[in-house]
């Protein structure tokens, strides 16, 4: 068994993407960060396949312990049958001297709706090994996109509505899961909680005003997440909320969704003074409307658990950001 983690970007360029109609009709299965392998069990076992896997089984980013992006699943081609055809992640490697380079594809919605199939060809094992380890990061960002879209498809499906008071407040649309009731508002901050001992989920909303792009910088951003969450997130024996840097040195990108630009955060945070701590991810970005930089946080306490699933479940809140067109 084995799994995945990657980089959006650079995986763009190498990708031939077809969308295909027929299984439109079907929803995607199979559990959420869960890749299906295709690929004779010789090859899985051999070169090609551990290959294949130390791709899959890297280490989810911005996680306390090691957890494995994926859960990977092998199965022989002769076994791919319709009852698989429908998984949400399908890698299918085609190792032949018919093809003159190693190259990657990407099939979206071929038997079931919100599904990917990706195909990485190559004309020998040398060639598909050097591949994977130069596109790695690519590979893992690109599913991993795509668990985020699926996340924020079910989401938006499942609350209905978006936040209206947030909308008023800060001028933005928004869904995250259902549960987080305990609220606690200051001018241009919003926060909401489960408040759960254990699989305890948060997102944190604050804006300020756009003064200049150097706001978005990695350093701007922590110092700034450090000073407003620390304010307003307090705990035991005079705690607050920071930035765990010295244990993790926070991931950071910028990227683009949903035609909005982003500067992203991904690391853990802690309390001061306090044994509590998890991982975290906000977005920072520009509301138009109101030349207000907004940033969103989401993160989570899980004390002795996995975090991975937990955590993604929240970070699909950050693909629901949409900014409304200003009415004329």
């Amino acid at each position: 068994m084995r799994r995945i983690h990657l980089l959006l970007l650079p995986v763009l360029a190498i990708l031939i993407f077809t969308s295909c109609n027929g299984g439109g009709f079907l929803s995607a299965s199979s559990l959420s960060s869960e890749v299906l392998v295709i690929m004779d069990k010789d090859d899985w076992e051999g070169e090609t396949g551990r290959a294949l896997y130390d791709v899959l089984n890297s280490p989810a980013k911005g996680l306390p312990q090691f957890e494995p992006n994926f859960k990977v699943i092998q199965l022989t081609p002769e076994n791919f049958t319709s009852t698989f055809k429908v998984a949400r992640n399908i890698i299918i490697p085609e190792i032949s001297n018919i093809y003159s380079v190693a190259k990657l594809s990407s099939e979206l919605d071929k038997y079931a709706s919100g599904q990917v199939i990706m195909t990485v060809r190559a004309p020998d094992t040398t060639a598909f090994i050097n591949f994977l380890k130069e596109n790695k990061e690519g590979i893992v960002n690109y599913i991993l996109n795509k668990e985020m879209e699926r996340t924020a498809q079910w989401l938006i499906k499942d609350s209905g509505t978006p936040q209206s008071h947030i909308k008023q407040v800060f001028g933005f649309n928004i869904y995250y899961p259902k549960g987080l009731s305990n609220i606690s508002e200051h001018p241009n901050f919003f926060w909401a909680t489960n408040n759960a001992g254990r699989s305890r989920k948060d997102i944190v909303i604050y804006q300020f005003p756009y003064t200049s792009a150097s706001v978005f910088e990695k350093d701007s951003l922590i110092a700034i997440r450090n000073r407003v969450l620390g304010e307003y997130i307090t705990g035991s024996f005079d705690s607050h909320m920071t930035t765990a840097t010295h244990a993790y040195d926070p991931d950071y990108r910028k990227m683009e969704h949903n035609g909005l630009f982003r500067a992203e955060l991904r690391g853990l945070w802690e309390m001061t003074s306090d044994m509590m701590g998890g991982p975290f991810v906000s977005q920072a970005f520009v509301n138009q409307n109101t030349n207000m930089v907004v940033v969103v946080d989401v993160f989570v306490f899980a004390p002795e658990a996995d975090k991975r699933n937990l955590m993604r479940s929240m970070e699909g809140a950050l693909y629901t950001i949409t900014v409304p067109k200003e009415k004329k």
